[in-house]
């Protein structure tokens, strides 16, 4: 059976469940981006194929705002 029809048998609030999840989405991404990135920059990894200072900038400056955008997040829902 279809895990979609699982959800409308649990009386369970779609545009919630697809909130929730992006939510999730988003402060997993921060770790899961920061281990890419150092992967990306290990040269024992990936010899002359790591990144370079313009990937290693953007790379940085998008961990910068996805982690300020979660921990904003954060502190909005904690203070209520």
């Amino acid at each position: 059976m279809d895990n979609g029809l699982w959800i409308n048998f649990a009386n369970i609030d779609h545009i919630k469940a697809l909130v929730d999840t992006a939510t999730i989405n988003g402060i997993v991404a921060v770790p899961i981006f920061i281990a890419v990135m150092k992967i990306a920059n290990d040269r024992k990894i990936l010899k002359d194929k790591v990144n370079g200072n313009l990937s290693n900038i953007i790379g940085c400056i998008t961990i910068i705002i996805m982690a300020i955008s979660a921990l904003t997040m954060f502190l909005t829902w904690l203070y209520r």
